[in-house]
């Protein structure tokens, strides 16, 4: 008896927990869902000119964009909340019995944050005018999270050599990142380490959902064989904020930054533009060691052509109730400057043979051979005895092992008459600049 007393008591109390916590989140659910990764919130209190609170009023916010409305009602203590909001602006009317009406002709809303609009209204009749006030600053009061927004004007208008937001993000506070080589070719997008995480460990948004591929190992970046993050035209984004320190779990799953990403949509104006962004090797300066050397290819200058074009445009298909918004962006490319500069051939030290012979192959298995001449890059220990015993595959002294596809590369010719890839016609360990062979590559983002 005793024993079944305990159990039904158990069993009570674990009923009453479960009640307490389905009602603990109904209580909180409004303020843990006035926000996500890509909305934002609005709230505030009402109050006279007294300082007393102003209950049941009524709150209309009205979107400067689509015209879409939403009203909400001040509680006992005179405050109100709108949640879920989308970036942009947006006018705010307050009316209430007794009280003149006032209304905030603008109040911009950012991702992830939630302002926080405080008014008074002056006493009056109902049939008195409304009055209206200068565009408010809303003010982010309600949390403690450290982070950027960058919106869209500043995307567009800073110099961005790949247009691509991530060269961004390492303007904020606690957020280090590398320049971007535009040398390199791909998307460019930019590696952030923030506040002593690594790389990896960062989580990137668009648009609420997440974007890091899950065999990219968290990286942002290209890396190999795995894909970044999806990158988007900086015409098409609204606004993105990258979130440090202090930002809730509904944020990110990672102890780096969390970066939410807002794409634009469209509105009750049809609004568009288009572009060119370009590079061109006669008007890139020469690179300064370049100008000591000889190199093979035109005025010295390694090749790099580049275009960026496309577009935007979007606008109401059904005027307050249903909009489009498309956006293009295409880059090609052709790129023959090497990311490091300069760098130092793969054959130094190879007799001046003409690679089109027998000859040359035998002389590239006696070069690395024991005792023989050849390195691989300036000062490096990776030469013709270490590479033996190094634990690197053992070269046949005569060449007879080395790969007909690695024999083939070093036997390519430049349409000038030099190699692909180059080496030491003295025979001596010397520098050479690489050849300047273009590479192409096309992306487009839409």
């Amino acid at each position: 008896m005793f024993k079944e007393i305990c159990r039904r008591a158990n069993v009570r109390m674990f009923v009453v927990g479960l009640l307490a916590l389905l009602i603990g989140s109904m209580t909180l659910s409004p303020s843990l869902f006035s926000q996500s990764a890509s909305t934002g919130a609005l709230s505030g209190t009402l109050k006279d000119t007294s300082g007393a609170v102003v209950p049941n009023a009524t709150v209309t916010l009205t979107s400067l964009d689509t015209a879409q409305v939403r009203t909400a009602t001040t509680s006992a203590d005179g405050t109100y909340k709108f949640g879920l909001l989308a970036p942009g602006n947006y006018s705010v009317k307050f009316e209430a019995a007794g009280f003149n009406a006032l209304e905030v002709p603008s109040v911009t809303i950012t991702v992830t944050e939630t302002a926080v609009l405080d008014q008074t209204l002056q006493v009056g009749a109902q049939t008195q005018e409304v009055e209206v006030r200068a565009q408010a600053a809303a003010v982010q009061t309600e949390s403690t999270t450290v982070g950027t927004v960058v919106n869209s004007q500043t995307m567009t208008e800073t110099p961005l050599t790949t247009r691509n937001y991530t060269n961004l993000l390492g303007l904020s506070s606690g957020a280090n990142g590398n320049v971007f080589n535009a040398g390199n070719i791909g998307k460019g997008t930019t590696d952030i380490a923030v506040n002593g995480a690594t790389t990896s460990q960062n989580n990137f948004m668009q648009d609420g959902a997440p974007i890091v591929a899950w065999s990219g190992n968290g990286y942002a970046a290209d890396s190999g064989g795995s894909p970044g993050i999806a990158v988007v035209n900086p015409d098409a984004v609204e606004e993105f904020k990258i979130q440090t320190s202090m930002f809730d779990a509904g944020y990110g799953r990672k102890p780096g930054a969390s970066v939410n990403v807002v794409t634009k949509s469209g509105t009750n104006q049809f609004h568009g533009s288009a572009f060119e962004f370009f590079r061109n090797t006669d008007l890139n300066a020469n690179d300064y060691f370049r100008k000591l050397n000889v190199a093979p290819v035109p005025n010295g200058r390694a090749v790099l052509n580049q275009n960026q074009f496309g577009g935007v445009f979007g606008g109401p298909v059904k005027k307050d109730k249903l909009f489009f918004f498309a956006s293009y962006q295409e880059t090609r490319q052709i790129n023959g400057l090497s990311a490091a500069g300069a760098s130092d051939p793969v054959l130094v030290g190879i007799p001046n043979i003409a690679r089109n012979t027998p000859a040359f192959q035998a002389a590239v298995g006696a070069a690395f051979c024991p005792g023989g001449s050849a390195t691989i890059g300036q000062g490096s220990s990776l030469n013709g005895p270490s590479i033996q015993t190094a634990g690197y595959t053992k070269l046949a002294c005569n060449g007879s092992n080395i790969n007909p596809v690695a024999l083939k590369l070093l036997q390519l010719q430049n349409a000038d008459g030099s190699y692909f890839i180059p080496g030491s016609s003295t025979g001596l360990n010397q520098s050479v600049f690489e050849s300047g062979a273009a590479k192409y590559t096309e992306h487009l983002i839409m």
